[in-house]
């Protein structure tokens, strides 16, 4: 017996066709609506600056490129922040944040000079990341770093050294890093490349002169001249005492202290 086949009425297929055509078009007119929203009511007017020292908040801000009337949503903030980090040497960090309705935030961090890289008859402030932050003609207190000689040195990159001195440049970059974070930069008079190919010398409070191998753990390093300065040089030397701290042939993990 055969069967017959239910037909859906045209009127039924034609209504199910117009809805899904009324769901697109009201899909893009909402979308429309929020984009020509975003364009005309979220427009930068209020710029902010924070954590700037050196640099004013018009000296940023200039550079930044930011101009009051752009769209929000369409400013390139990672282009702006990289901009702005090559054009401020000082500038360690930039971070943009947008803030709907209008306000933009620029968050800055900014470096420090951990020492002066003496290059021929140059002195260069460089930080503890290795980045040169500025020439100058003198130093002002901050640890002569010597030894090394530069490559076409340039404000706000990373310092540059022969291919034969990359392991210094290396060992320069860790100590200095390590010194940062332990916050003993400002006990340091100079760092010398210069005497070995293997290790560097250090001169630390004015009175100990360490020495390190420039493949060392800098952190464990230091931490092994401070108990060495609490439980030894504190205790027996006195105010006038000078000596040597020598950790490059510690086979048994012990430095060597002689006193001068």
């Amino acid at each position: 017996m055969a069967t017959r086949r239910k037909h859906q009425p045209r009127s039924r297929r034609k209504s199910g066709r117009l809805f899904r055509v009324y769901i697109i078009l009201s899909a893009l007119i909402i979308v429309a609506a929020v984009v020509a929203g975003s364009v005309v009511f979220f427009k930068a007017n209020r710029f902010e600056v924070t954590g700037n020292r050196r640099y004013t908040e018009e000296e940023l801000l200039e550079v930044s490129g930011l101009e009051a009337g752009e769209n929000l949503f369409r400013i390139p903030r990672r282009e702006i922040a990289r901009k702005m980090e090559e054009s401020l040497p000082y500038l360690k960090r930039v971070n943009i944040r947008l803030l709907p309705p209008e306000r933009v935030v620029i968050e800055v961090e900014e470096t420090a000079p951990a020492g002066a890289l003496i290059s021929g008859s140059t002195i260069w402030y460089v930080d503890a990341r290795g980045k040169l932050l500025e020439q100058v003609k003198e130093n002002e207190g901050y640890p002569d770093i010597t030894g090394l000689t530069l490559v076409e040195p340039a404000a706000g990159t990373e310092f540059v050294v022969a291919e034969e001195d990359s392991l210094k440049a290396k060992g320069l970059k860790g100590l200095l890093s390590a010194l940062e974070a332990k916050e003993m930069l400002s006990q340091v008079q100079s760092i010398d490349f210069g005497a070995s190919s293997s290790f560097l010398t250090m001169r630390y409070q004015d009175r100990l002169t360490v020495k390190m191998g420039l493949n060392d753990d800098f952190a464990y390093d230091l931490k092994m001249l401070a108990a060495v300065e609490e439980k030894y040089i504190t205790e027996n030397w006195s105010a006038g005492d000078t000596g040597t701290l020598d950790m490059t042939s510690r086979d048994d993990g012990q430095a060597v202290l002689s006193r001068d």
